[in-house]
């Protein structure tokens, strides 16, 4: 019997499974079913074998891992990227993933290959060999400091070596699995919850569409799915229109899908956002659903390692101009994030825009050039730039909705995320105390 060789969850609400034999099931993640089991791996052009990991990067990208190299699977074009089959070099893990340990501390060389990883949609992939586990920062692109830890006392349940397999559908539940075995881990409790055999009986628990689609890819339709878990896993509260529930796993009845919401209090999972220009403000009204979900995701994105993010600080969203009522703002589909508060190994921290970049010399003068250095202010660096690139991904990065085409904007350069030290110099100077992100087109016709 084929033995489990990797997974990974896709942007089609699907989940693969990979077996040694170089064959694959599809599991459908949103009812959580398998759909198809034998496939040949011939259906993932470029594939040598089946991979010994397999991880979702974002923006349209996946990499596979093949003892010590990889590859780079394309979704929108259905196949590795040709650069990186023959007669190209291959890519080494040594030289492509920086940070992965060497063996010079006595441990194994993860350069020559690793057992597993997973995407946990909040800028980190988590990478598996042997008893240990690296967290790797989409951002910096680099394993994060004080990495490899051990599984056993990090992963509440999980396997604490021998890690075959790991998948990650979004939502609520991750998957852990190792010879025949799975495990279902609850994000929200950090814990293990259920186990057993994978075997026929085996089956995903639902999950709403969407759960690793980019925000700005979104259907109304699928926001409003999302919406509704988060909702019931009490990640956040609606002030209006009241949420109501339907029966028998018939969906939501209220919001409706592209209905404008209001959140109260103004959090998500125990971050608030706090409006600088009316700071006792309870709410974020005037909301597109597209927008509820890329909030939320964005404390992930900003919580997921040092420091620890209380508050983000922003300067509207939901509003705007009066004399544009079709801009993005009004329309609910914009944030201007204007600083970030928090602590730091138990010490408050403030990080603002405008003092911590804006005003740092020469000023917009020289658009383009990056002022913000790891140098000269660490924390801030670390926070603005995530918050950036989360925007590249989850909003609208080079273009609109599915024309944004890898590489996603590095800074200094162009795009729809538009910060202090961004190309466009009217821009720039508009923009020197936030970070703008948006969902959808700047203007409606």
């Amino acid at each position: 019997m084929a033995s489990l060789r990797t997974a990974v969850s896709w942007p089609n609400d699907k989940t693969y499974l990979f077996y040694d034999d170089d064959t694959y099931a599809r599991y459908d993640s949103v009812s959580g079913l398998l759909v198809a089991s034998g496939q040949p791996l011939s259906k993932w052009p470029g594939l040598p074998r089946s991979p010994d990991g397999f991880v979702w990067w974002g923006a349209d990208k996946a990499y596979a891992f093949t003892g010590a190299t990889y590859l780079r699977y394309d979704e929108p074009s259905d196949r590795v990227d040709p650069d990186y089959l023959p007669p190209h070099t291959p890519f080494t893990l040594a030289a492509g993933w920086p940070g992965l340990p060497d063996g010079s501390d006595g441990g194994p060389d993860w350069r020559t290959g690793i057992d597993a990883a997973v995407n946990w949609g909040n800028g980190k992939l988590y990478l598996f060999k042997g008893a240990h586990y690296a967290r790797y920062d989409i951002t910096a692109d680099r394993v994060d400091p004080d990495y490899p830890r051990p599984i056993a006392g990090n992963w509440t349940g999980v396997f604490p070596s021998g890690v075959d397999a790991v998948a990650y559908p979004g939502g609520r539940y991750a998957y852990f699995f190792r010879g025949g075995q799975y495990q279902r881990f609850d994000v929200d409790a950090d814990a293990v919850d259920a186990s057993g055999p994978l075997d026929a009986s085996f089956r995903l628990a639902p999950t709403p569409s969407g759960g690793v689609t980019a925000a700005r890819l979104l259907t109304k339709e699928q926001a409003n799915g999302l919406m509704a878990d988060l909702l019931r896993r009490g990640k956040l509260t609606l002030k209006s229109p009241p949420f109501v529930d339907g029966t028998g796993g018939s969906g939501i009845v209220s919001p409706t899908p592209g209905q404008r919401v209001v959140v109260s209090p103004p959090s998500f999972d125990g971050i608030r956002y706090t409006n600088q220009i009316a700071p006792a403000s309870n709410v974020i009204d005037n909301l597109d659903q597209r927008m509820l979900i890329a909030l939320y995701r964005l404390t992930r994105w900003i919580n997921a390692s040092k420091p620890d993010v209380a508050e983000l600080l922003h300067l509207g969203i939901g509003h705007g101009n009066p004399a544009h009522p079709n801009d993005c703002h009004n329309q609910g589909r914009a944030i201007d994030l204007s600083g970030i508060k928090g602590e730091v190994d138990g010490t408050a921290f403030t990080r603002s825009i405008q003092k911590h970049w804006g005003d740092l010399p020469p000023g917009f003068q020289q658009p383009g050039v990056v002022r913000i250095t790891p140098a000269l202010d660490p924390l801030a660096y670390g926070l603005f730039t995530t918050a950036f690139r989360f925007g590249t991904y989850e909003c609208e990065g080079r273009a609109i909705g599915a024309n944004n085409k890898w590489p996603m904007p590095e800074l200094a350069e162009g795009g729809f995320v538009v910060y202090p030290d961004h190309k466009d110099h009217g821009l720039a100077q508009q923009h020197q105390n936030h970070i703008h992100m948006q969902i959808g087109v700047t203007n409606l016709p």
